[in-house]
Formats: structure tokens, sequence, C-alpha cells
């Protein structure tokens, strides 16, 4: 008890000392080119922040939050990646050979570039082919594959050989969904996808839920073969340019001009549309990211003199909401809440995830299950010291906060978005 009570006390003055962080959980980011920019919506406060409209820039494409807090978009044709930090100081966080579009991160916290082969598609210059790269924390970019078209859309899965996650990238042209491991191999997920796939992520169960351009509908993709099936028809959306997740089984969409506009639109888990954002908000949008509300250490934590972390859960629209945290060892197909609620977790119900579900693990987990505070804020707090250093060493575990009220559905009244934490 000393010893966990030592740790509260320690954590809580280190998390005082932190800035103020501009980028809430759940808040929405964007890139738009009318004018060109990186903004973000809080949907507490119903206020749009205008990040970065910096005059260098050319065409902002892809963008997402940081474990950091930070905001990171890629210019299309300024072959640059920049970075808004916490205190909204601007500055160059990568610098690439071919042309950037969409971005994500990886459970390293290195950021994982889908690269257009340059002067392709309105890119600049000439001589590097289409890629995957990755760009670490000091800037620097190698090819972790080279690809047989240019890839439209990258996301980061929680699974994967190696302990960073594979990757999964659509090739618009090809009609191809394929998957990336660290180490560069390239597997096909499904070809001959017909009316070019751009935005890609999973349903909680591990199926890929894919946008084509030409139809502007959504597809899904078995995870282990089949049919394909449609998710979204035809009519509903317009010019979509990204796909988000929404930790419950939903997604957030894009939209870019056209018949439709220029809007963020959200389908929820049984494929029902509704509007977020509409015109008004936007020039051109291309694409989002959501601020995640159950956030990782800055770094990858350990065990040992490592093993003293906390985890933060920022969710500004239930200020002093009850939750409770689970964890699992490993995610898909997931776990399906009660009949009737078609909301589902990744997180598998292992004996690891029975074991740990609401009350952690005593002696090493604290603030497992609790109360967020006015601003809808708290943490979950972790004890790893007493493990030898490096125990722990690229073991994946994967955590979820469950707001609970009696009376929503299931019990939950809302999901946060999955966290997969890598040990060092």
């Amino acid at each position: 008890m000393r010893r966990t009570l030592a740790f509260i006390v320690l954590f809580a003055a280190s998390l005082s000392a932190q800035p103020a962080l501009p980028i809430p959980g759940g808040a929405v980011v964007w890139t738009d080119t009318a004018p060109n920019s990186a903004n973000m919506y809080d949907p507490a406060t119903g206020l749009t922040t205008v990040l970065d409209a910096s005059p260098t820039l050319i065409w902002p494409a892809g963008i997402l939050v940081t474990r950091q807090r930070d905001v990171v978009f890629a210019d299309f044709n300024g072959l640059t990646l920049t970075r808004v930090d916490v205190l909204g100081n601007v500055s160059a966080a990568g610098l690439v050979t071919n042309t950037p579009n969409r971005i994500a991160q990886d459970h390293n916290g290195d950021f994982i570039v889908a690269g257009y082969a340059t002067g392709s598609w309105g890119g600049t210059g000439g001589g590097s082919p289409s890629s995957l790269l990755r760009v670490d924390s000091t800037g620097a970019w190698t090819y972790i594959a080279t690809l047989a078209g240019n890839p439209f859309s990258v996301m980061v899965e929680p699974t994967g050989i190696y302990g960073f996650g594979d990757y999964v990238v659509t090739l618009p042209l090809q009609g191809e969904l394929q998957r990336i491991d660290s180490g560069g191999l390239i597997t096909s997920i499904a070809s001959g996808i017909s009316g070019g796939p751009v935005g890609v992520t999973n349903f909680p169960n591990g199926d890929y839920a894919v946008a084509l351009s030409s139809f502007d509908s959504i597809v899904r993709i078995p995870r282990n073969g089949g049919a394909v099936t449609t998710w979204v028809p035809s009519g509903v959306l317009g010019n979509i340019k990204d796909l988000l997740p929404d930790g419950e089984g939903g997604f957030y969409v894009t939209e870019a001009g056209g018949t439709m506009g220029s809007r963020l639109m959200h389908v929820d888990p049984v494929g029902a549309v509704t509007q977020v954002l509409g015109n008004s908000a936007f020039g051109i949008l291309q694409a989002a990211a959501i601020a995640p509300n159950f956030i990782p250490p800055p770094t990858n934590p350990g065990t040992g003199l490592a093993g003293l972390f906390g985890l933060a859960i920022a969710m500004p629209q239930s200020p002093n909401a009850q939750y409770l945290a689970c964890a699992s060892d490993s995610v898909f197909p997931g776990l399906g809440l009660s009949a009737g609620d078609p909301r589902r977790s990744p997180l598998n119900p292992t004996p690891f995830f029975l074991q740990s579900f609401g009350v952690g693990f005593p002696g090493i987990t604290a603030n497992w299950g609790g109360t967020l505070d006015g601003s809808g804020n708290g943490a979950v707090l972790m004890n790893l010291t007493p493990f030898p250093a490096g125990a722990f060493a690229n073991i994946r575990v994967y955590l979820q906060v469950a707001l609970i009220d009696p009376t929503a559905p299931s019990n939950v009244a809302r999901l946060s978005d999955p966290l997969t934490l890598l040990f060092n």
C-alpha cells in the first residue's frame, strides 16, 4: 500500500508540471486546402481553432495527433511533415523525398508515411518511387517498402509479428489493400477492388472498412478472407477523403467538395450516417484525425526504473463520469456488448481481461476505476518497478476505458479509443 500511495503522489506531481494541452481528447483536427491550413474543432465547446496557416504551405494532406498531444501533418507538394506542439509552436517534423499523402504513428512512436512517387499526381520533382516510409523522432526517414502504385492511405494495426505493428495501405489505381510488416514484407489482403479504395481502418472485430472514391461508398472486407460487402451505399456520402474509427464500432468520414460539399460525417456501428460538421466549417476538407481520449506515456514504458507511469483519460464531453478500465493480451474478434447494443470492443475476453476488468492488478495498478474530474480528465496508474528491466520488452498490451451509466445500453455510456501499449 505504501508503494502504491508513493506512486500516486509521484505521478500527480509530474502530471501537474505539464503545460495545458490545447488538443482535448475527442477533438477533431483536419487539413484544408482552401485556404491551406491545419485546424481543430473541439466538440465539447463547439469552437474551431486555426493551428497553422503558414503561407509556405502548398497542399496540406495527412494529419494526426501524437501521443505527446502534438499535431503533425504532411504537405503533399512541400515534401514535409510539420509539427504544432502543445504550446502552439510550429516546427519541422521531417523532410521526405516522396510526395507524402496520409500519415500514421506506429506503436514505437515513429511516423509512417504513404508516399507517392515524386512527379506523379501533381507531386513535385522526380525519381523517388511509390513507397511506405518511416520518419523517426529525429526527423530522419527510411524506406519500409517500395510499392507497385501510389498508396493513398495508411493505418497501423494493433497486431503484427513486430512490436511496431503492421501497416495497411490502399492502392487506388491497382484496386488493392496490402499489409506491410515493419520489415517490409508485403502481403495482399484483397485485390480487384473496384471503385478506387482510399481510406481504410479496422472494424472492432478486425475486418477492414474501406472507402471507395469512385462510388463514395464504404465496404467491409473480412479479415480472414471472404466476400466484400457494402456497409454504406452510394448516394449518402460524397468525395470521400479519409476514414477514422470512433472507438465503438463506428467511423468518421471526411468529404472534400463535390455534390455534397465539404463535411465531417459519422457512421454509427449499424451503418447509419449523420453530419458532425457542415460546409461552413471547411473550405476543401482533406484529411482528419480524432485526438485520442486514452493516452499512453510520451515514450514507450518498461519495467524496473522505467516501470512507473500513467495513462491519461481525456473525455471533456463527460465530466464527473464514472469509468472502468480493462486490459487484454490480444485483440480481434473482440467483445460485443449486451444483446441489442451494436457497439463492440476489439479487446478479447481472455483470462487476462477477465482478471483486470474494473479492478486492475493489486499492487501494480491504481485508479483502474473511479470518477473523472469536472473537466472529464483522469489517469490510470501503473507501477511495474518490481519487475526486472526489460521483463516485458516487445510485449503489447491492449487497454480501453468504459464510462459507466446504469441508464445506458449495456450500462456503458461510452467507450474510449482502444490503446496499444508496447513495452521496451
